[in-house]
């Protein structure tokens, strides 16, 4: 994480050792605990539910990550995420929700999307064991998930019994790949509703624009150069906004190249 999402959600600057500790595995269940620099503890309960529970120093404090992966069709799955802390209940209502998926979220799984793609497309023809070298403590939770597929589920998700051909074919264009649009702001209420907003602003500034510089022009002269004047002035920072909205901030609703090298 804090190599892949550096600058968001961590800095490889800091990194440091993991010391990770498998606590049980189990048919039904992995745990796993991290004791610096917060004790974390970890839990994978199949098929999708992703725990992490973080217990922040100095008290009772406590925030957590709950999410669950979903497989919908070979090679593609969706995320439901949920941040939950048990202080400050109030906090995530300061930042409106869509705008923390602009800034955070979505550029988190747009750094992991492009990583999963290679490593998906290097385990295509031979095994994650011999693929990967995985020496440090922070590996132990992927290599007891691999082993833990391996011995129950054959190293592999059954299409074929819901109907399913499993392709082999890896998606590689990143336009598909980081395609927000599609992925996230249609079926994102939050997000969904601000493009639309957005583009009702738009239309309204355009509608103001052109209402404006016609009324100005049958103006009489007296009238233009001092109210007219003003007319014209507030239509031109309406349109900088609607430039601002139209070339900076709606593309980000639907795609955003992430380079983890420019990171």
């Amino acid at each position: 994480m804090i190599f892949v999402n550096n600058g968001i959600q961590g800095n490889r600057d800091r990194a440091m050792a993991i010391p990770l500790n498998i606590v049980r595995s189990t048919t039904d269940a992995i745990k796993a605990q991290v004791d610096k620099p917060f004790t974390t503890k970890i839990i994978f309960e199949p098929p999708s539910h992703l725990e992490y529970e973080i217990f922040l120093p100095g008290g009772d404090k406590q925030i957590g990550l709950i999410t669950y992966c979903l497989p919908v069709a070979p090679g593609k799955s969706r995320i439901v995420a949920q941040f939950s802390r048990n202080f400050a209940y109030k906090l995530h209502s300061l930042v409106p929700r869509w705008w923390d998926h602009l800034q955070n979220r979505n550029l988190i799984l747009d750094g992991d999307m492009i990583l999963l793609r290679q490593q998906e497309s290097f385990l295509q023809n031979t095994n994650w064991k011999t693929a990967y070298r995985m020496p440090t403590s922070a590996d132990l939770l992927v290599i007891e998930f691999r082993n833990w597929f391996d011995r129950y589920c054959d190293g592999k998700l059954p299409w074929n019994k819901v109907g399913v051909a499993a392709s082999p074919f890896i998606e590689t264009s990143r336009e598909v790949l980081l395609d927000r649009y599609h992925q996230h702001t249609q079926h994102c209420s939050s997000c969904r509703k601000t493009l639309k907003t957005i583009r009702l602003i738009q239309w309204l500034l355009l509608s103001y624009f052109a209402i404006v510089v016609a009324i100005v022009a049958v103006l009489p002269d007296s009238f233009r150069v001092g109210l007219g004047l003003y007319l014209i002035i507030s239509t031109i920072l309406g349109l900088g906004i609607g430039a601002i909205l139209r070339f900076w901030l709606m593309p980000k609703f639907y795609f955003v190249d992430y380079v983890h090298s420019a990171r």
